[in-house]
């Protein structure tokens, strides 16, 4: 068989923000497979909503080879505290970082102690993004689990798709001044409050930049962003988007000078590869993996508060555009080399062939 056309059952909350790429990713390279997502049985009762769930789920296992859990919190995930003989690979994708552990924190031990830790340990392996994820999961207490360590792909040799009418509206929305993008789910780690007020600081000074933030998220905070940049006077230069997928979020990209990442609490951050495949430079927190940033000097890497990124928005802003563009060209060479989809595909058929018995341990194994 072509192990690019492996049976693998995806098993997910939704397709939403960064778990949503990664699957349709996946998808794009191994052609046979399947998706369940908990949340498109939309019942009010919660009961009936699991059952559904997880009928469909005992329904597809003569079909598939693997299972793939993606994600935490949510009852998805309670199927696996019964062992499948089918091999399972689980990844939580950021969700047992430590800034996140704290959010909602009585909550997530109840979900912990309820079912996740041992959903988690009943898995075949742990699919982790990072060294610093792997750490988290056997800190969590998962502790006899394979861990293997996959960094997010993208595909860097796809020809994007444009949308040239858009792309004028936006340009004309920014009046010829350099835009500022930033793209990711809206909500508190995420930081966008802190870049909304080291812009309003930038602006004070320099009114030659507009910021385009894209995304959605809960209402109640997307209101909250909206009357703080009604509170700084900022309705003309602060710019809510709104979710764009496809088309029109490589057409926000194609307009961008720079791409702002200012999250807290971040379990990859694949918007970064997005923006340096599109030749953006960006600015973005360690809470990414993405120290290399700085040492290649395409971008600025730093702490996640108001006055580095300020100083960060006020350096790139105070670069041409020429300059702002070989930066981003240079850290188009480095996902190139980094994470590419024939660099990371691999490693993922490499795990999935271990767990069906099809090779020996691949060398990406977490040995902590």
């Amino acid at each position: 068989m072509n192990r690019n056309e492996l049976k693998i059952l995806h098993i997910s909350k939704d397709l939403v923000g960064g778990i949503g790429t990664v699957i349709i990713t996946l998808n794009s390279f191994f052609k046979n497979f399947k998706i369940i997502c908990y949340d498109d049985f939309q019942v009010v009762n919660p009961i009936i909503k699991y059952k559904l769930f997880k009928n469909e789920l005992i329904d597809s296992l003569n079909d598939v080879e693997i299972l793939h859990f993606h994600g935490a919190w949510t009852p998805h995930l309670v199927p696996l505290t019964n062992k499948f003989k089918l091999p399972t690979v689980v990844s939580p994708h950021g969700a047992l970082d430590k800034v996140s552990l704290e959010k909602s924190k009585f909550k997530k031990l109840i979900v912990k102690y309820s079912y996740l830790k041992k959903a988690y340990s009943n898995a075949s392996c742990i699919h982790a993004l990072t060294v610093k994820e792997a750490h988290d999961i056997r800190d969590y207490g998962i502790k006899n689990v394979p861990i293997f360590i996959i960094p997010n792909g993208i595909d860097t040799d796809v020809n994007l798709e444009i949308d040239n009418e858009q792309q004028n509206v936006w340009l004309k929305k920014a009046d010829g001044k350099r835009i500022i993008l930033s793209l990711s789910r809206l909500h508190t780690a995420k930081g966008i409050d802190i870049l909304i007020d080291a812009f309003s600081e930038l602006h004070k000074n320099i009114e030659t930049n507009v910021l385009f933030i894209v995304g959605s998220g809960d209402v109640a905070y997307v209101q909250h962003l909206k009357r703080r940049i009604e509170t700084l006077g900022l309705q003309n230069s602060i710019f809510l988007l709104g979710e764009l997928v496809g088309v029109m979020k490589n057409t926000v990209y194609d307009v961008a000078d720079i791409f702002v990442l200012p999250s807290y609490n971040e379990g990859f951050g694949i918007t970064v590869l997005e923006a340096y495949r599109q030749n953006v430079p960006v600015i973005t927190t360690t809470a990414t993996p993405f120290s290399d940033i700085k040492k290649l000097n395409c971008g600025w890497y730093i702490n996640p508060n108001t006055q580095e990124i300020l100083t960060a928005l006020k350096e790139a802003t105070s670069l041409s555009k020429n300059d702002l563009l070989q930066k981003g060209r240079a850290g188009n060479e480095w996902i190139k080399k980094n994470y590419s989809l024939d660099i990371t595909m691999k490693l993922y058929a490499n795990m999935y062939r271990w767990l069906l018995g099809e090779s020996d341990t691949p060398e990406f194994i977490y040995k902590g």
